[in-house]
């Protein structure tokens, strides 16, 4: 049986997942309630108390660095030039990751770069907004607030460093609120029960127009 992890969507086989296999062994989420008799195979939309903090994550990514890009040297050199070395080998490995992993590598990448800010801000910090938009919807609400956290520290550092400066990039590259308190809609919520009756009202009502014209015809 495939276990897939509710806090990343790390995917493994449960017979090798070791002395406790609903263990993920990416986040160090425990996924053992949802896979007992009555959940079997469901995929509850639940809030991920149990998976680790946005922050461990990116300290994992700043340890990780060095095995996805190689070859870093002094990045003082050449801030620039660097600065792009290491974004496009992170840009590689995040397209083979999950969404909170996602954000927390370009975190830590843009940690590195902190010496070329203009290059970082443009083409690291958005470009990863524009390029999975859709990520806010599998991130927690307190990641979302880590990351904008993030920038707004960004953003003094940056503006300390080139005052003449502003930056629409990484004005665009903010969480938006509504986007921070996304909810995904429950199957047999309430509130999707409420919308799938305000739609069979609204097709009664045209209905019962149509029925009337053709009345009024005859």
């Amino acid at each position: 049986m495939i276990i897939r992890c509710r806090g990343c969507g790390w995917k493994w086989n449960l017979s090798k997942g070791g002395y406790d296999p609903y263990i993920c062994h990416k986040c160090g989420m425990n996924n053992k309630r949802y896979y007992n008799n009555r959940n079997l195979g469901v995929v509850p939309l639940v809030a991920v108390a149990a998976a680790k903090p946005i922050s461990a994550l990116v300290s994992a990514g700043i340890a990780a660095l060095p095995g996805i890009i190689s070859f870093i040297r002094n990045i003082s050199a050449r801030p620039a030039g660097e600065a792009r070395d290491v974004i496009n080998e992170v840009k590689k490995a995040i397209s083979n990751t999950d969404a909170r992993n996602r954000l927390a590598l370009v975190v830590a990448a843009s940690q590195r770069n902190f010496k070329a800010a203009d290059v970082d801000v443009n083409e690291l910090l958005y470009w990863y907004r524009q390029n999975y938009p859709e990520d806010y919807k599998q991130l927690l609400p307190e990641d979302k607030l880590y990351w904008n956290t993030y920038l707004d520290n960004y953003r003094t550092r940056f503006l300390l460093q080139r005052p003449d400066l502003q930056n629409n990039f990484l004005n665009r590259s903010y969480f938006t609120k509504e986007q921070i308190n996304y909810k995904p809609e429950v199957p047999g919520s309430p509130e999707t029960q409420k919308a799938g009756m305000n739609i069979l009202v609204t097709l009664a009502i045209v209905g019962a127009g149509i029925f009337a014209l053709s009345k009024m015809k005859k």
